[in-house]
Parts: C-alpha cells; sequence; structure tokens
C-alpha cells in the first residue's frame, strides 16, 4: 500500500466507481485499517516492483519509515541490498541510507560491503569494514568470504592479508566459505605458495578450497600445478563424489583463460566420458573455447545437449549470447542470428555481441541498423557497443558513418571516447587511406594512446604502402612493445614491401639481440569433432605426405589458371622461386588442402587463422572457390572471409 495514499474503506471506493451511495446498515462494523507488520514489509522488498522500480522501492522504504520498521536491522539492511542492486547504479543512496541506519549492525554492514564488491567498488567495501570494527560490531563468519574477495578484486596486497590474520584471531580459519575466499584471494595476488599454505594449514576435505587452490593456480600462471591438484582430488575423495562439475568448470575455464582452448576441450570430452552432467556454466566456458578454436562440431553439440535438457538448464541471457558468439565466431552467422531471435531473455551484452558478430563480417548496414534497434527496444548502448558498431564501419570503408557515431558519443548518449574508442576511428580511417586524418586524430586525442592505436596506424601504412609514416611509426612501437613479435613483422613488412633489405636485415638484427621470438602463423580446421592445427614448416601430422601432394596438384591447376604468387610480403631478400616456396606452404594453404583430402567435393571448408591472411593467400584462396566449385570460409586475426565463385564477402578490403 502506498504509505502517502489516504486508506479508504471498500464502500467508498463502490461509491467512487459507481456514482452512488447508500448507508450502511447501522448494525455494521466500521472496517478496520491493519498496520503492516515486519513479514508484510520484507515480503514487499522481496517482490517484483521493489527489485525492478526504484520509484516502487521509495514507496516501500516510506512505508518502512511510517510504521517504525525501519528500525528493524532486518528490514533496514533488506531495504539496503534493494537500494544497492547494481542494476539501478545507486551504490551512493544505498551508503546514504546506510548512513541513517540507528546503530547498524554486522548484518546491515555486511550487506553493504557485498553491495560494494558487486558494484564495483572493492576498496569502499574495505572501507566499510574498517568502519565497522571502529563500531563494535563485531564480524562473523559472512562477512569474511565477501571481504577478501574484495581485497583480491582490489589487489590491495597489504589489506588482504591484514585481513587474514583477523580471520584467524577470530577463530574463521577453519571455516570452508571464508578459508576458500582467502585462498582466491591469494590467487588472485599472484601468491600461489601463500595460497597453498592457507589449504594446507588444516585438513581439510572441503572441494570448495581445492577447486579454489587449482583456480588460484591458474591464475598465477601454474598450468602444470593447476592440473596436479585437479588429480590430486581423484584420489583424496574416496567417500564423496571425486569432481564434482564444478571442479571440472574450474579446470576448463583455466584452460581456456590461459590459452590452452583445445586442451580445454579435451577436459570437456574426459568429464562426460565420466558421466558428470556439465551444468549452464561449464556449458558457457566450452561454448568459449569453441567459439575460439572455430570448433563448429563441438557447439552444435552444446546446441543440441541445451535443447535436450532445457527442462534443467534455462536458455538465460548468459548462455544465450555464448552461443550466438560461438556461431558467429564458427562462421554461421545465419546461425548465430537464429540464436538471437529466439533468445527471450536479451541483455545489452546480448545486442553488443550481436553487433560485433555483423562487424566481423563485413556486415556494416546490418550491424549499425541493429545498433538502432536495439534503442528502439529500450536498451541503452554502452561503451563496448560503440566498439562494435565502429568495429563494423571499419571493417567496410563506412568512414562517414564512424565519424558521426563517435560524434554522437559525447553529444547524445554522454559517454566518453575511451582509447579503444579511437583507436577504431583510427583503423576506420587508415584502412580507407586516411593515413593524415589519422595521424592528426592520433596527434589530438585527448588521452595517451596506447600501442594498440600506434599499431592501426602502422597496419594502414602496411597496406598503402607508406613506408615513410610506418617507419616513424614502427620505430616509436618498438621502444613501447620491444617484446611485441607481431610489430617487428609488421614493420619488416612494410620494408620487404618497398625492397628496402638492408632495413629489413635491421629489424631481424634487433630481434635477436632482445630475444624476441617471432609467433609462427598457425591455421586450424575442425573435422568430425577433432581440431586439426597446421604450422609452416611443420610436418608432424599423419596425413602430411598427402597433403603435400594434394597441395602441389592444387597450385599446379592454379598457375594454369593464371595464378602468380605475390612474393612482396617474403621478409627475405632471396631468389623469386625460394620466395614463392616458402608462400605455397603457409598455413592456410595446409588447412584448406587438407579440407580437400577430407572432405566430399562441394562441402564448405572452414579454417580458423592466428594471424591476418596474407595477400597471396586471399588471391590464391578467391581462385581455388572458383576452379574446385568450394565454398572456403576463413576467419583470420582480424575478421572473416567468405569465398565463393571467385570472390571474398570482404571485397577486397581487410
Amino acid at each position: 500500500m502506498n504509505a502517502a495514499t489516504t486508506y479508504s474503506p471498500p464502500y467508498h471506493r463502490r461509491h467512487h466507481q459507481h456514482h452512488h451511495f447508500q448507508l450502511p446498515p447501522p448494525q455494521s462494523q466500521p472496517s478496520i485499517v491493519s498496520i503492516p507488520t515486519q513479514k508484510s514489509i520484507l515480503d514487499l522488498l522481496n517482490s517484483k516492483p521493489a527489485t525492478s522500480s526504484l520509484q516502487s522501492l521509495a514507496q516501500i522504504h516510506a512505508l518502512a519509515l511510517k510504521t517504525g520498521h525501519f528500525h528493524d536491522h532486518f528490514v533496514s539492511g533488506t531495504l539496503l541490498k534493494c537500494y544497492a542492486n547494481p542494476r539501478f547504479h545507486n551504490l551512493d543512496s544505498a551508503i546514504q541510507l546506510f548512513r541513517n541506519v540507528p546503530s547498524p549492525n554486522v548484518f546491515v554492514h555486511n550487506v553493504l560491503i557485498k553491495a560494494c564488491l558487486d558494484n564495483g567498488e572493492p576498496l569502499q567495501a574495505v572501507w566499510l569494514y574498517y568502519e565497522l570494527m571502529m563500531n563494535d560490531a563485531k564480524p562473523n563468519k559472512f562477512t569474511y568470504p565477501t571481504l577478501l574477495k574484495a581485497c583480491g578484486d582490489g589487489g590491495i596486497v597489504a589489506e588482504g592479508k591484514q585481513v587474514h590474520c583477523h580471520v584467524v584471531k577470530l577463530g574463521f580459519a577453519g571455516d570452508g566459505h571464508v578459508k576458500s575466499a582467502g585462498i582466491r584471494m591469494y590467487g588472485y595476488f599472484g601468491m600461489a605458495a601463500d595460497a597453498r599454505k592457507m589449504l594446507d594449514d588444516e585438513d581439510d576435505d572441503d572441494a570448495v578450497c581445492w577447486n579454489a587452490m587449482i583456480d588460484g593456480y591458474f591464475r598465477c600462471g601454474d598450468v602444470g600445478s593447476a592440473e596436479e591438484v585437479f588429480d590430486e582430488m581423484g584420489d583424496l575423495f574416496d567417500e564423496m563424489p571425486d569432481r564434482d562439475e564444478i571442479s571440472w568448470s574450474v579446470v576448463i575455464d583455466g584452460y581456456i583463460k590461459s590459452g590452452f582452448y583445445k586442451e580445454a576441450l579435451e577436459v570437456f570430452n574426459t568429464m562426460q566420458s565420466e558421466r558428470i552432467r556439465p551444468g549452464k556454466f561449464v556449458l558457457t566456458s566450452v561454448l568459449a573455447a569453441c567459439a575460439h578454436l572455430g570448433a563448429l562440431d563441438h557447439g552444435r553439440w552444446v546446441h543440441a545437449y541445451v535443447r535436450r535438457k532445457k527442462k534443467s538448464i534455462v536458455m538465460d541471457a548468459v548462455l544465450g549470447t555464448a552461443l550466438l558468439d560461438m556461431y558467429a565466431k564458427c562462421g554461421r552467422l545465419d546461425m548465430a542470428w537464429e540464436v538471437f531471435e529466439s533468445m527471450k531473455e536479451k541483455e545489452v551484452f546480448s545486442w553488443n555481441a550481436m553487433i560485433k558478430g555483423l562487424a566481423m563480417h563485413g556486415r556494416a548496414d546490418d550491424a549499425v541498423e541493429l545498433f538502432f534497434e536495439m534503442q528502439r527496444r529500450k536498451f541503452r548502448p554502452n561503451g563496448i557497443t560503440f566498439i562494435g558498431v565502429l568495429n563494423a564501419c571499419a571493417h567496410s570503408g563506412a568512414v562517414e558513418q564512424a565519424l558521426k557515431l563517435f560524434d554522437s558519443m559525447e553529444n547524445v548518449y554522454n559517454i566518453e571516447p575511451e582509447v579503444e574508442h579511437y583507436g577504431c576511428l583510427v583503423d576506420c580511417l587508415g584502412r580507407s587511406g586516411r593515413l593524415e586524418e589519422a595521424e592528426e586524430l592520433v596527434n589530438s586525442m585527448p588521452i595517451e594512446p596506447n600501442p594498440a592505436v600506434y599499431g592501426s596506424l602502422l597496419g594502414a601504412c602496411r597496406i598503402h604502402g607508406n613506408a615513410e609514416l610506418g617507419e616513424r611509426i614502427g620505430r616509436l612501437l618498438l621502444e613501447l612493445e620491444p617484446n611485441n613479435s607481431g610489430r617487428y613483422a609488421l614493420l619488416s613488412n612494410i620494408y620487404a614491401k618497398a625492397e628496402r633489405w638492408d632495413d629489413v636485415a635491421e629489424v631481424r638484427k634487433l630481434m635477436k639481440e632482445r630475444g624476441v621470438k617471432t609467433n609462427p602463423g598457425s591455421s586450424m580446421i575442425e573435422l568430425g569433432g577433432c581440431v586439426h592445427e597446421f604450422k609452416m614448416g611443420e610436418g608432424c601430422h599423419p596425413k602430411m605426405k598427402e597433403i603435400y601432394s594434394t597441395l602441389k596438384v592444387m597450385i599446379e591447376r592454379l598457375e594454369m589458371e593464371g595464378y602468380v604468387p605475390n612474393t612482396s610480403q617474403v621478409l627475405f631478400n632471396i631468389e623469386e622461386e625460394e620466395k614463392e616456396t616458402a608462400l605455397q606452404y603457409h598455413s592456410e594453404k595446409l588447412a584448406i588442402a587438407f579440407g580437400f583430402i577430407s572432405t566430399k567435393p562441394g562441402e564448405t571448408i572452414r579454417v580458423v587463422k592466428n594471424l591476418r591472411v596474407c595477400d597471396d593467400c586471399h588471391s590464391a584462396i578467391k581462385l581455388i572457390s572458383r576452379v574446385y566449385g568450394r565454398e572456403i570460409v576463413l576467419r583470420d586475426r582480424v575478421r572473416y572471409h567468405h569465398f565463393r565463385d571467385g570472390t571474398c564477402s570482404c571485397k577486397d578490403f581487410w
């Protein structure tokens, strides 16, 4: 009931509705107005209006004040939790409310500490703990899991160690939730030894703590130790399920975050063989691995599994977004769109993923249209949305559209452009050949350009053969990122294109002196649920002899159709014939040859490459698609290329 509304008895409301009034019989008793109880206030606070509307919440707040229930710490704490809901972006109001709670107890403090963490303010959470200690409101075992996580998220090592001391002093060190939070905190700090010591301090067979230790090792980059602990768990728990779904999820997620995507899928396959049913969180991680590897068959299996288990696995916004992202990154934009359209729950990140998918496939017009459609559906774009739509413009050369969108960020949407947005615009201008404007934008940025911004400009110099600007930007990047092999390769490429072989040799010498290793090109193709990886110069694949033979026949046929190798990007001053041989064995050509001998005529071949496809391979694959009547879908580091009938979807703009 709205506290501001005067109560009127039922017969009064009937009179108002029907415009006639009749006095009640004399014996009738007047209606009694019931005063809301604590339970009824709490029921209101847990209702949908309180969690979806600040206006409704304010009305319940007024009612709690009017009836005196605000002084009940359980009521005020629950009210505080509602105000601090991250979807309201209203943490300041929650803190102000906290200041008006008379003598807040530990429950109220705990609610606000967690609220600060949920709203991305871990340092504020730690400060509130300090206030709790000053107010003599003794912390309890529910205080510390959140507080330790806040220390880890905030990267405050000294304070984290002090909180750990408090945990030991107050006797909470043996609590499984507190202990696992402490282990995770040390993992966030990169202090694996301290995390392991905390695990070993007391005998503890709690799987939550062991899962936290595995996660800690992965965060510290110690993949081997993470694997050992995971194996240990299988030996320890003889009287309970060895490794539950969470254990497997932690390992799969750890592999993915460490860049071991194939290993993540292998663990997932083992998990299924041990009859552990994967839940939503595991499936979301697996879809991320599929997306990176281009493992479409694995991704389809996950989609089919979700459909079969629709009663137990709800297709919410997170899982749906992971699924559409997988399809988009595996080259099936049609399936991504189908998933997006069928999603009953969408969040801003769902729209962002679809816009990004359209962008990487060069569908700028569709991406921009979806950008406006999300607003018609009452979803407000954020900074990530603009990165997606600006990238779409960059991949299609829609410079004017990009400039309009960039200007609208502050003027229309009140979003201050960050360095990533400037990088997108520099990339868009540079790809379109407007190098002077791109350089002018870099020099006039109100924030310090990062290496990625300069890298976009350097890439544009390579595309358009501007050796003078490329040399200047390239030399700057070699100082900013002395260990980034890609920068050396790009500058060498620019020198090689200009036939400045002495400068190419100088760059290679500098790499050797600094101990910089080249990131080798690799291409992956999934067939029959197995991901095959190819690298130039490696002959470890069991069908390598057949692959080389097939590739030789393919090149000979292409040459009969007029193919001439483009040797301008070979980074060695060697004979032309040697350059042609080097180009012949690029990883994407090896993967395509393997696809030819492993699939039926007419089947689509899908390849994922870790680097940008070179000019020669791009030209050769266009010709292969026409000569052999095959559709070839190639994802490189930047975007998708759909080759069909001798043309590419990028229209030679990439």
